[in-house]
């Protein structure tokens, strides 16, 4: 159960992907499982939308991770229902790593299918991390925080499927606000 998985404390220095460049990055992460090293040739790609996708949303989202096949993508996404957890099941059917960047501390609870999502998550080899101390709910405050992580992880962000507000915005927001990449589908 991921509630009884160890996790580590990682200070700037030590944060992978483009995290360490970002001026979001937060004052220290909790990390679990296996994150890419610092330096890694590995690039982000943020993958996000809405928690009510349409129903052509699953095929969509295993196109568009499928297609990263053969490259150095790493896929993070926010471990939501919808868009985020669909794009979380494709990397892990497809080979590619995958990061969750949870809204909570770890020991919390991650109910049900994202919880299982989770665990899988961890035990193909992917990674979860949090700014959020153990223990720490998901209060609504926690998701634009969560949001900027997930940006700042990435070289580019993939809006999937999004309404005219919600939180794949706010990702997309922090992405152009360091001028990164944005693409939507």
């Amino acid at each position: 159960m991921y509630k009884d998985r160890n996790y580590t404390e990682i200070l700037p220095n030590d944060y992978p992907l483009s995290l360490k460049q970002s001026k979001y990055a937060p004052k220290k992460l909790y990390a679990m499982g296996n994150l890419p090293a610092p330096g890694a040739p590995l690039v982000g790609i943020a993958m996000v939308g809405t928690r009510r996708p349409s129903n052509s949303a699953r095929e969509l989202c295993h196109r568009l991770v499928f297609s990263l096949r053969g490259t150095n993508a790493v896929i993070v996404s926010g471990l939501a229902q919808g868009i985020d957890s669909l794009c979380h099941e494709a990397s892990l059917d497809a080979g590619l790593p995958t990061i969750a960047v949870l809204a909570q501390g770890f020991g919390t609870n991650v109910e049900g299918s994202r919880g299982e999502l989770l665990e899988r998550i961890l035990d193909e080899g992917g990674a979860a991390v949090t700014e959020f101390s153990p223990g720490t709910p998901a209060y609504k405050g926690n998701f634009p925080a969560r949001n900027r992580i997930i940006s700042g992880l990435c070289e580019s962000v993939v809006i999937v499927q999004s309404k005219t507000k919600g939180g794949a915005l706010i990702t997309a927001d922090y992405c152009l606000a360091e001028k990164k990449k944005l693409l939507a589908v």
